[in-house]
């Protein structure tokens, strides 16, 4: 029953992601037409190659267009829109399997990981920071190993080459998240210390994640290669020395107050807040009645694996019984005290706010048996109410889009397209402006350029070609348009919503409607670019 039950929680948490065509992810239109460029770099149906170059050195986020790259299979593989439906849909059962390993990994029951499902919805998600979500999963395997590797008698190859493998696409999936779990990986080896050679012997586990963390700063933050940059990223091209990072820390009143919605806080009803609310009283009755310490018997320290060693000074002893505790205010803390941003890297420290919820029931140490089966029924139930909730709001973006399939054939092919989000979807049921990079969809369908685009920023594996990046307004600010000095570089205009202000006096003046299809309008300069 339990395995039926879990099952059917795994393909709950999937379904949202195939409940539509489009997903309401912010930046998932411009990981994608990136990801485009990757796999159809050659394609002489594209003019990628003559607008970009990729970047063959190492970057953070090569773990998601490495991934999608590999599901291509050389153009034999699944269409791009599916592939990358492939990776969120691994993200989303990826989650609660991976938290089921790490509290096995730490002695608790491995089935409180039902309370890791609704977190699958955090607001990251609907942000759509790709390569960061794909790190998610992989951030908890590779702690649930690592507890392992240093806890046990005798290391094991499998774990050695395994650990290995998992620290490498932490890190190629995404950096903060890499810099975490070494946070959590060094608290551990502390607690599990003994002695400079056993330091040495699981420590080489990780060189060569560590090798690749070490060219990349080099390259990033040492000598940062400003020379080799273009000219739309100046102000974030790369992120700079040390002293110049320019970090930006926010109000602890900010700080606390925004923690709900930014854990999850994505739905224009709050309803997602209502469900995490929810979430948050089951674990709290589950706390007060099963927090405990990692049991630690007299001269040993145990992993709760069965697995024993020989050691323990008792000045370790508590250390050693509280490490789930101190894990989980290491987690805290990269939330709280982190900056919100620095050059070149935006929503920094509230990323991390999910590594701590999702670190919540490493607190629980009682087994799930008695009445403590009623809250993992009413945490399974939640879960369900989040997977359905989040399905219903994919299905009604369906509608909020509208028929955009239909003006797919006005996109010019190989051409650049200007977006202009003068309705940037916030309305609809979600409300984190989906529609703010949609023309990117150009790249996708068509093997074009767009005008904004993620293409040169610091850990991005695409560059554009020297004096290839069109000039365009702040992708905000589509009322910025200014012909003169921007109109003659694009074949075409996709416009979401009503054009007004300046920009739209501009639109409207040279440019006139080819397509038009629910809030979409493709529009074409009166005169040839």
């Amino acid at each position: 029953m339990e395995r039926v039950a879990a099952s059917v929680l795994l393909v709950a948490a999937a379904a949202p992601f195939w409940s539509g065509r489009f997903l309401p992810f912010l930046d998932m239109p411009q990981h994608l037409g990136l990801a485009a460029v990757v796999t159809r770099y050659r394609d002489p149906a594209t003019a990628f190659a003559r607008i970009y170059a990729l970047d063959p050195q190492i970057t953070p986020y090569w773990g998601y267009y490495g991934a999608m790259w590999i599901l291509d299979l050389g153009g034999r593989g699944p269409p791009l829109e599916l592939a990358n439906r492939l990776l969120f849909t691994g993200y989303a059962i990826g989650i609660p399997l991976a938290s089921a390993y790490l509290l096995a990994s730490f002695g608790r029951d491995r089935r409180w990981a039902v309370l890791s499902i609704p977190l699958v919805f955090n607001t990251n998600l609907f942000f759509g920071f790709a390569t960061f979500l794909l790190s998610i999963p992989l951030f908890l395997l590779a702690l649930g190993l690592s507890e392992r590797h240093l806890a046990e008698a005798r290391t094991r190859a499998r774990h050695v080459l395994l650990l290995a493998l998992l620290s490498i696409l932490v890190f190629l999936c995404h950096v903060q998240t890499y810099l975490l779990l070494g946070l959590c990986v060094l608290i551990l080896f502390v607690v599990h210390a003994r002695g400079l050679g056993w330091l040495a012997a699981r420590g080489a586990t990780y060189l060569p994640s560590l090798a690749l963390f070490g060219v990349w700063s080099w390259r990033s933050f040492v000598r940062p290669d400003r020379a080799s940059t273009m000219p739309h990223t100046v102000h974030h091209d790369v992120f700079g020395r040390p002293g110049e990072l320019g970090a930006v820390y926010e109000p602890w009143r900010v700080v606390l107050t925004t923690m709900p919605e930014r854990l999850m806080g994505a739905f224009t009803d709050g309803s997602d807040g209502q469900i995490a609310f929810a979430l948050l009283a089951v674990f709290a009755v589950a706390l007060l009645v099963s927090h405990g310490p990692v049991p630690v018997a007299d001269g040993t320290a145990s992993n709760g694996t069965g697995s024993e060693t020989a050691w323990a000074p008792c000045r370790a002893r508590w250390m050693l019984a509280h490490r789930c505790d101190l894990l989980l205010l290491a987690l805290l803390a990269s939330y709280l005290f982190l900056p919100m941003q620095i050059s070149g890297q935006w929503y920094l420290n509230a990323r991390y706010l999910v590594f701590g919820a999702l670190g919540l029931p490493l607190l629980l140490a009682g087994p799930v048996r008695g009445w403590r089966t009623a809250l993992l029924g009413a945490a399974g139930v939640i879960a369900l109410l989040a997977c359905a909730n989040t399905a219903a709001k994919i299905r009604a973006f369906q509608r909020q889009v509208g028929p955009f399939d239909a003006i797919v054939g006005a996109l010019p092919p190989r051409g650049r397209v200007l977006g202009l989000p003068f309705d940037s979807g916030s309305g609809g049921p979600l409300r984190l402006w989906p529609f703010l990079h949609w023309a990117c969809y150009q790249q996708v369908f068509a093997g074009g350029d767009v005008g904004f685009s993620f293409a040169g920023l610091p850990s991005i594996p695409v560059r554009y070609r020297p004096g290839m990046q069109a000039p365009h307004p702040y992708e905000w600010r589509p009322d910025q348009l200014d012909w003169a000095s921007m109109g003659r570089h694009y074949d075409a205009f996709l416009v979401s919503g009503v054009p007004r202000g300046r920009g739209g006096e501009e639109l409207r003046r040279n440019a006139t409607v080819v397509a038009r299809a629910g809030p979409w309008t493709i529009w074409k300069a009166r005169r040839s670019p």
